[in-house]
């Protein structure tokens, strides 16, 4: 695709994480609780990136031979950058906007973070510290779609296995009520903008190499 065409889909996944967070995100999350029970199917799925994140662990480990560096070293490197990048990301975009969660989680001395559903506190706090100000995006979704993108471009044969990973780890977390449709939205969005960029770093540093 062109330039000006991934500009336009990433302005879309912008305005649909806007439209999300100001008249979806309350909606679900309170339908979530009090109708999703199905947390033997939805928590397995709410923890898709563990298993990309061992795939990509594997994949950069087969680089330490001659034969895994011929047959991986692009994507390796890819993986390694993205996961780099989407790190970067979800640490520095959850402490920018700070928002709260839509259950209660966290449970300590000093008590209990605020939520939506126990408290009806739902909102953003820019540079708050704390677990408590977590929610926004979601570093799963984040995870789950970086290293599935870079999955995707090297193995593109497989897509239908690559979309059902997406779609499970939304699905995860949304029916586990986690986190809001917003933040997975972002999550998404900054995911595959991590590995958009890395692959573009490895293409320039293959053509270099091939000088």
């Amino acid at each position: 695709m062109s330039s000006r065409t991934h500009i336009w889909l990433y302005l879309a996944a912008l305005s649909l994480t806007v439209f999300s967070v100001m008249f979806l995100d309350r909606n679900i999350a309170t339908w979530m609780h009090q109708h999703s029970h199905a947390s033997y199917i939805f928590k397995p799925l709410s923890q898709m990136p563990l298993l990309f994140e061992i795939l990509s662990a594997m994949v950069i480990i087969s680089c330490v031979t001659a034969k895994g560096r011929k047959q991986f070293l692009p994507l390796a490197l890819s993986l390694g950058i993205t996961l780099i990048l989407a790190t970067i990301f979800r640490v520095g975009a959850k402490f920018i906007f700070g928002r709260t969660w839509p259950e209660t989680w966290i449970h300590t001395e000093l008590g209990s973070n605020p939520s939506w559903i126990n408290d009806a506190v739902e909102g953003f706090h820019p540079f708050a510290e704390g677990l408590a100000y977590n929610s926004f995006p979601s570093g799963h979704a984040l995870f789950t779609y970086a290293l599935v993108s870079v999955f995707w471009w090297r193995f593109p044969q497989l897509k239908v296995v690559w979309i059902m990973a997406m779609l499970g780890a939304v699905a995860g977390q949304i029916g586990q009520n986690y986190h809001y449709l917003g933040d997975l939205i972002a999550g998404a969005t900054l995911g595959v903008f991590s590995a958009h960029i890395s692959i573009r770093i490895v293409y320039y540093l293959v053509r270099r190499a091939k000088r």
